[in-house]
């Protein structure tokens, strides 16, 4: 009996939080962007996270629309405050890249695993971004606050790190520091 060579299950692909959504910009009435959700499993709605997240990672390159359109059997046509909303998170996503590949390599190690770190903030700050975008502009306090629950007070300057970090950041104020 030959047993089949060769993966036994066939994979689905992986929607990464990275990942950006087959589009096109057209000018019909002002710039408008057109996002082809027939081939996503997900629903294509500006209220769910994962939507959300594919049309900013599109608008992250510094292209804003009037208007959105997602595609499917039904297109959806989004204007006014939901695509402020959108391009201000795409905004937020385009400045963390930024600092992220701006920053240098730091040859101590206790400073690259340290949580108050600047790539550590700026990566963890990316990865609530496009996890949640919506809580990610709502809730800034909540999020700057489980920054500093997760680092450390024994390196003196922690607290100049969470600074720096957070002063990246369009969205978020930290009061406290």
């Amino acid at each position: 009996m030959r047993r089949p060579k060769g993966p036994t299950k066939k994979l689905a692909p992986v929607i990464t939080p990275d990942t950006s959504c087959p589009h096109v910009f057209t000018e019909d009435e002002g710039m408008q962007l057109e996002i082809d959700c027939t081939s996503c499993a997900g629903a294509h709605d500006l209220d769910n996270n994962k939507c959300l997240t594919g049309v900013i990672n599109v608008m992250s390159d510094g292209t804003e629309p009037e208007t959105i359109v997602l595609k499917r059997f039904i297109h959806k046509r989004y204007r006014g405050d939901q695509v402020r909303h959108a391009a201000y998170a795409a905004v937020e996503l385009s400045t963390l890249n930024r600092a992220i590949d701006s920053i240098e390599e730091l040859s101590d190690k206790q400073c690259r695993t340290c949580p108050a770190s600047m790539m550590q903030i700026c990566g963890a700050l990316k990865r609530r971004l496009l996890e949640n975008p919506i809580q990610y502009l709502k809730s800034n306090r909540q999020i700057v606050m489980s920054i500093r629950e997760r680092t450390n007070d024994k390196c003196s300057r922690t607290r100049a790190c969470i600074s720096k970090g957070l002063s990246v950041s369009t969205v978020l104020v930290d009061d406290d520091l």
